[in-house]
Protein backbone atom coordinates (compact mmCIF):
# COMPACT_ATOMS: atom_id res chain seq x y z
CA UNK A 1 0.00 0.00 0.00
CA UNK A 2 1.05 3.41 -1.27
CA UNK A 3 0.19 6.54 0.44
CA UNK A 4 -0.68 9.97 -1.24
CA UNK A 5 -0.53 13.56 -0.34
CA UNK A 6 -4.55 14.74 0.19
CA UNK A 7 -3.89 17.39 -2.80
CA UNK A 8 -1.73 14.89 -5.68
CA UNK A 9 -4.02 12.03 -5.96
CA UNK A 10 -3.53 12.12 -9.61
CA UNK A 11 0.32 12.79 -9.30
CA UNK A 12 1.13 10.01 -7.21
CA UNK A 13 -1.17 7.18 -9.66
CA UNK A 14 1.10 8.66 -12.67
CA UNK A 15 4.66 8.68 -10.88
CA UNK A 16 4.03 5.17 -9.86
CA UNK A 17 2.74 4.73 -13.22
CA UNK A 18 -0.58 3.01 -11.74
CA UNK A 19 -3.01 4.92 -14.25
CA UNK A 20 -1.46 2.96 -17.35
CA UNK A 21 -1.17 -0.16 -15.18
CA UNK A 22 -4.75 0.04 -13.99
CA UNK A 23 -6.03 0.42 -17.64
CA UNK A 24 -3.88 -2.19 -19.40
CA UNK A 25 -2.37 -4.41 -16.64
CA UNK A 26 -4.69 -7.75 -16.52
CA UNK A 27 -4.14 -8.24 -12.56
CA UNK A 28 -5.80 -4.85 -11.39
CA UNK A 29 -9.68 -4.43 -10.90
CA UNK A 30 -11.78 -7.04 -12.63
CA UNK A 31 -15.17 -6.93 -11.10
CA UNK A 32 -17.02 -3.93 -9.01
CA UNK A 33 -20.70 -5.17 -7.27
CA UNK A 34 -23.24 -2.91 -6.45
CA UNK A 35 -24.90 -4.33 -3.31
CA UNK A 36 -28.44 -3.39 -1.68
CA UNK A 37 -27.29 -2.12 1.49
CA UNK A 38 -30.84 -0.76 1.95
CA UNK A 39 -33.07 2.43 2.00
CA UNK A 40 -33.90 5.02 3.79
CA UNK A 41 -37.23 7.69 3.75
CA UNK A 42 -37.96 10.64 5.54
CA UNK A 43 -40.72 13.08 5.27
CA UNK A 44 -39.05 16.27 4.88
CA UNK A 45 -36.21 16.69 2.45
CA UNK A 46 -35.15 19.74 3.11
CA UNK A 47 -34.41 18.88 7.26
CA UNK A 48 -31.20 17.14 6.46
CA UNK A 49 -30.51 16.73 2.60
CA UNK A 50 -31.60 20.55 1.20
CA UNK A 51 -31.78 23.58 3.67
CA UNK A 52 -34.23 26.00 2.38
CA UNK A 53 -34.83 23.72 -0.45
CA UNK A 54 -37.87 21.34 -1.23
CA UNK A 55 -39.51 22.05 1.84
CA UNK A 56 -42.00 19.55 3.47
CA UNK A 57 -41.06 17.20 0.12
CA UNK A 58 -41.16 13.52 1.27
CA UNK A 59 -37.85 12.02 0.06
CA UNK A 60 -36.27 8.17 -0.65
CA UNK A 61 -32.78 7.52 -0.44
CA UNK A 62 -30.54 4.59 -1.75
CA UNK A 63 -28.31 2.91 0.48
CA UNK A 64 -25.30 0.81 -1.75
CA UNK A 65 -22.09 -0.96 -0.71
CA UNK A 66 -19.75 -2.08 -3.37
CA UNK A 67 -17.44 -4.96 -3.53
CA UNK A 68 -14.36 -4.79 -5.59
CA UNK A 69 -12.39 -7.97 -7.01
CA UNK A 70 -8.72 -6.96 -7.11
CA UNK A 71 -5.78 -9.81 -7.71
CA UNK A 72 -4.90 -9.52 -4.22
CA UNK A 73 -8.30 -9.84 -2.95
CA UNK A 74 -11.89 -8.58 -2.20
CA UNK A 75 -12.16 -4.70 -1.31
CA UNK A 76 -15.90 -3.74 0.39
CA UNK A 77 -17.03 -0.49 0.29
CA UNK A 78 -18.76 0.79 3.01
CA UNK A 79 -21.33 -2.27 4.78
CA UNK A 80 -24.96 -0.01 4.88
CA UNK A 81 -27.21 -0.47 7.42
CA UNK A 82 -27.23 -3.70 9.99
CA UNK A 83 -28.38 -6.82 8.23
CA UNK A 84 -30.37 -6.70 11.15
CA UNK A 85 -32.96 -4.46 9.52
CA UNK A 86 -34.44 -6.77 7.55
CA UNK A 87 -36.13 -8.66 9.81
CA UNK A 88 -37.71 -5.74 11.53
CA UNK A 89 -41.48 -5.48 9.56
CA UNK A 90 -41.93 -2.03 10.38
CA UNK A 91 -38.19 -0.82 9.75
CA UNK A 92 -35.53 1.44 11.94
CA UNK A 93 -36.72 4.52 13.42
CA UNK A 94 -33.44 5.42 14.94
CA UNK A 95 -35.07 8.43 17.40
CA UNK A 96 -38.45 7.43 16.87
CA UNK A 97 -39.62 10.54 15.53
CA UNK A 98 -41.01 10.24 12.49
CA UNK A 99 -41.99 13.81 11.79
CA UNK A 100 -37.74 14.30 11.30
CA UNK A 101 -35.98 10.77 11.28
CA UNK A 102 -35.30 8.45 8.64
CA UNK A 103 -36.98 5.30 8.43
CA UNK A 104 -34.20 2.29 7.55
CA UNK A 105 -35.34 -0.68 5.78
CA UNK A 106 -34.00 -3.75 4.08
CA UNK A 107 -35.14 -5.61 1.47
CA UNK A 108 -32.49 -8.29 1.60
CA UNK A 109 -28.85 -8.68 4.08
CA UNK A 110 -25.67 -7.90 2.83
CA UNK A 111 -24.97 -11.45 3.78
CA UNK A 112 -27.70 -13.11 1.42
CA UNK A 113 -25.98 -11.09 -1.11
CA UNK A 114 -22.13 -12.14 -0.74
CA UNK A 115 -23.21 -15.94 -0.36
CA UNK A 116 -25.26 -15.73 -3.75
CA UNK A 117 -21.71 -14.47 -5.36
CA UNK A 118 -20.07 -17.17 -3.37
CA UNK A 119 -18.35 -15.23 -1.34
CA UNK A 120 -17.95 -15.51 2.31
CA UNK A 121 -16.56 -12.33 5.36
CA UNK A 122 -13.09 -14.61 5.33
CA UNK A 123 -12.68 -14.01 1.45
CA UNK A 124 -12.72 -10.16 2.23
CA UNK A 125 -8.91 -8.35 2.67
CA UNK A 126 -10.31 -5.00 3.22
CA UNK A 127 -13.18 -2.86 4.28
CA UNK A 128 -12.88 1.13 3.80
CA UNK A 129 -16.14 2.68 5.16
CA UNK A 130 -16.55 6.06 4.28
CA UNK A 131 -17.50 7.48 7.46
CA UNK A 132 -18.78 5.98 10.71
CA UNK A 133 -22.84 6.93 10.24
CA UNK A 134 -25.15 4.18 11.02
CA UNK A 135 -25.88 3.63 7.02
CA UNK A 136 -22.04 2.76 6.36
CA UNK A 137 -20.71 1.05 9.51
CA UNK A 138 -23.98 -1.00 10.34
CA UNK A 139 -22.24 -4.55 9.45
CA UNK A 140 -18.16 -4.19 10.05
CA UNK A 141 -19.14 -6.46 13.09
CA UNK A 142 -20.01 -9.32 10.28
CA UNK A 143 -16.19 -9.15 9.18
CA UNK A 144 -14.61 -9.50 12.78
CA UNK A 145 -11.18 -10.11 11.11
CA UNK A 146 -11.12 -8.00 7.98
CA UNK A 147 -8.97 -4.94 8.48
CA UNK A 148 -10.75 -1.86 8.09
CA UNK A 149 -9.09 1.13 6.48
CA UNK A 150 -10.10 4.63 7.96
CA UNK A 151 -8.74 8.06 8.43
CA UNK A 152 -7.38 8.75 11.55
CA UNK A 153 -9.65 11.56 12.00
CA UNK A 154 -12.31 9.47 11.38
CA UNK A 155 -11.04 7.00 13.95
CA UNK A 156 -10.70 9.60 17.16
CA UNK A 157 -13.91 11.31 16.44
CA UNK A 158 -15.99 8.06 16.46
CA UNK A 159 -13.97 6.88 19.58
CA UNK A 160 -14.43 10.13 21.22
CA UNK A 161 -10.55 11.04 21.29
CA UNK A 162 -11.06 14.16 18.67
CA UNK A 163 -9.65 17.20 20.30
CA UNK A 164 -12.36 19.38 21.86
CA UNK A 165 -14.28 21.55 19.53
CA UNK A 166 -15.03 18.95 16.39
CA UNK A 167 -17.95 18.54 15.23
CA UNK A 168 -20.71 16.50 16.57
CA UNK A 169 -22.27 13.39 15.62
CA UNK A 170 -26.23 12.68 14.97
CA UNK A 171 -27.46 10.60 17.84
CA UNK A 172 -28.23 8.03 15.56
CA UNK A 173 -24.82 7.40 15.02
CA UNK A 174 -24.31 5.66 18.26
CA UNK A 175 -27.24 3.67 18.32
CA UNK A 176 -28.21 -0.05 17.24
CA UNK A 177 -31.36 -1.16 15.76
CA UNK A 178 -33.75 -3.01 18.86
CA UNK A 179 -32.50 -6.55 19.37
CA UNK A 180 -29.84 -6.42 16.74
CA UNK A 181 -26.71 -8.69 18.60
CA UNK A 182 -23.86 -6.77 16.89
CA UNK A 183 -22.01 -3.52 17.90
CA UNK A 184 -21.48 -1.11 15.04
CA UNK A 185 -18.11 -1.01 14.94
CA UNK A 186 -15.81 -2.65 17.71
CA UNK A 187 -12.88 -0.67 19.39
CA UNK A 188 -10.75 -3.76 18.58
CA UNK A 189 -11.48 -4.31 15.49
CA UNK A 190 -8.39 -4.54 13.22
CA UNK A 191 -7.96 -1.21 11.52
CA UNK A 192 -5.67 0.75 9.07
CA UNK A 193 -5.50 4.32 10.36
CA UNK A 194 -4.82 6.11 7.24
CA UNK A 195 -3.43 10.08 7.11
CA UNK A 196 -5.40 11.12 4.07
CA UNK A 197 -4.98 9.46 0.66
CA UNK A 198 -4.18 5.78 0.05
CA UNK A 199 -3.46 3.69 -2.89
CA UNK A 200 -4.78 0.88 -1.44
CA UNK A 201 -3.26 -1.72 -3.40
CA UNK A 202 -0.05 -0.37 -4.99
CA UNK A 203 -1.37 -0.11 -8.43
CA UNK A 204 -3.55 3.05 -8.56
CA UNK A 205 -6.47 0.89 -9.24
CA UNK A 206 -8.00 1.73 -5.99
CA UNK A 207 -7.29 4.58 -4.74
CA UNK A 208 -8.75 6.28 -0.86
CA UNK A 209 -8.99 10.06 -1.37
CA UNK A 210 -9.68 12.07 1.41
CA UNK A 211 -12.83 14.40 1.57
CA UNK A 212 -13.33 15.85 4.66
CA UNK A 213 -16.39 17.88 5.89
CA UNK A 214 -19.47 15.61 6.09
CA UNK A 215 -17.68 14.01 9.35
CA UNK A 216 -13.71 15.23 10.09
CA UNK A 217 -12.76 12.00 8.38
CA UNK A 218 -14.80 11.71 5.65
CA UNK A 219 -12.85 9.55 2.66
CA UNK A 220 -14.24 8.69 -1.12
CA UNK A 221 -12.79 5.44 -3.32
CA UNK A 222 -11.74 6.56 -6.72
CA UNK A 223 -11.46 2.68 -8.43
CA UNK A 224 -10.43 2.29 -12.19
CA UNK A 225 -12.61 -1.00 -13.82
CA UNK A 226 -11.02 -1.81 -17.34
CA UNK A 227 -14.42 -1.71 -19.69
CA UNK A 228 -16.30 1.06 -17.08
CA UNK A 229 -13.60 3.36 -17.02
CA UNK A 230 -13.07 5.34 -13.80
CA UNK A 231 -15.54 5.74 -10.81
CA UNK A 232 -15.75 8.07 -7.87
CA UNK A 233 -17.58 6.63 -5.10
CA UNK A 234 -18.92 9.51 -3.35
CA UNK A 235 -19.84 8.17 -0.10
CA UNK A 236 -21.56 10.98 1.91
CA UNK A 237 -19.31 13.55 0.39
CA UNK A 238 -22.22 14.50 -1.50
CA UNK A 239 -25.94 12.90 -0.82
CA UNK A 240 -28.03 14.26 -3.97
CA UNK A 241 -27.72 14.85 -7.69
CA UNK A 242 -29.06 17.92 -7.27
CA UNK A 243 -26.82 19.22 -4.25
CA UNK A 244 -23.97 18.47 -6.29
CA UNK A 245 -25.23 20.20 -9.30
CA UNK A 246 -26.01 23.58 -6.97
CA UNK A 247 -22.76 22.68 -4.76
CA UNK A 248 -25.42 22.62 -1.76
CA UNK A 249 -24.38 21.94 1.75
CA UNK A 250 -26.19 19.30 3.49
CA UNK A 251 -27.49 17.91 6.83
CA UNK A 252 -27.06 20.01 9.68
CA UNK A 253 -28.01 24.28 9.82
CA UNK A 254 -25.51 24.20 12.61
CA UNK A 255 -22.40 23.07 11.14
CA UNK A 256 -19.67 25.12 12.59
CA UNK A 257 -18.32 27.11 9.67
CA UNK A 258 -15.05 25.23 9.30
CA UNK A 259 -17.27 22.27 8.35
CA UNK A 260 -18.85 23.96 5.79
CA UNK A 261 -15.92 25.23 4.37
CA UNK A 262 -14.53 21.60 4.08
CA UNK A 263 -17.49 20.34 2.49
CA UNK A 264 -17.14 22.66 -0.16
CA UNK A 265 -13.77 22.18 -0.70
CA UNK A 266 -13.89 18.12 -0.82
CA UNK A 267 -16.65 18.51 -3.42
CA UNK A 268 -14.51 21.18 -5.59
CA UNK A 269 -11.88 18.15 -5.05
CA UNK A 270 -13.64 15.54 -6.51
CA UNK A 271 -14.74 17.78 -9.25
CA UNK A 272 -11.08 18.06 -10.16
CA UNK A 273 -10.93 14.02 -9.91
CA UNK A 274 -13.68 13.61 -12.34
CA UNK A 275 -12.25 15.91 -14.69
CA UNK A 276 -8.59 14.66 -14.47
CA UNK A 277 -9.89 11.27 -15.22
CA UNK A 278 -12.60 11.52 -17.12
CA UNK A 279 -14.56 9.52 -13.91
CA UNK A 280 -17.97 8.59 -13.60
CA UNK A 281 -19.38 9.66 -10.07
CA UNK A 282 -21.43 7.31 -8.12
CA UNK A 283 -23.55 8.93 -5.42
CA UNK A 284 -24.49 6.41 -2.92
CA UNK A 285 -27.82 7.89 -1.65
CA UNK A 286 -28.80 8.73 -5.57
CA UNK A 287 -31.78 6.63 -5.28
CA UNK A 288 -32.65 7.49 -9.17
CA UNK A 289 -28.98 6.21 -10.43
CA UNK A 290 -29.13 3.19 -7.61
CA UNK A 291 -32.21 2.46 -9.91
CA UNK A 292 -30.08 2.29 -13.06
CA UNK A 293 -27.19 0.33 -12.05
CA UNK A 294 -27.03 -3.01 -12.69
CA UNK A 295 -26.62 -4.86 -9.37
CA UNK A 296 -25.37 -7.62 -7.51
CA UNK A 297 -25.22 -10.63 -8.92
CA UNK A 298 -24.04 -8.83 -12.01
CA UNK A 299 -21.15 -6.91 -12.31
CA UNK A 300 -19.19 -4.36 -14.07
CA UNK A 301 -15.91 -4.96 -15.65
Amino acid sequence: MKRCSTVLVALCVLVWGGSGRAQSNPEGVDRLYVLDCGKGHAPDESRRWTPGFNIGKPIDISVSCYLIHHAQGYFLWDTGISDHVASLSDGWLPTNNPAVDILWTRSKTLMSQLREIKVTPDDIRYIGISHTHPDHIGNVELFPRTTVMIQRAEYDFFFGTAKSGAATLPAEALTVPPGDPTPRFAKDHPVKIIDEDLDVFGDGSVMIVFTPGHTPGHESLLVHLRKTGWILLSGDAVHLQTNWDNRRIPYFNTMPTEQKFQTLLSMQRMADLISFYHAQLWINHEIEQSKKQTHAPEYYE
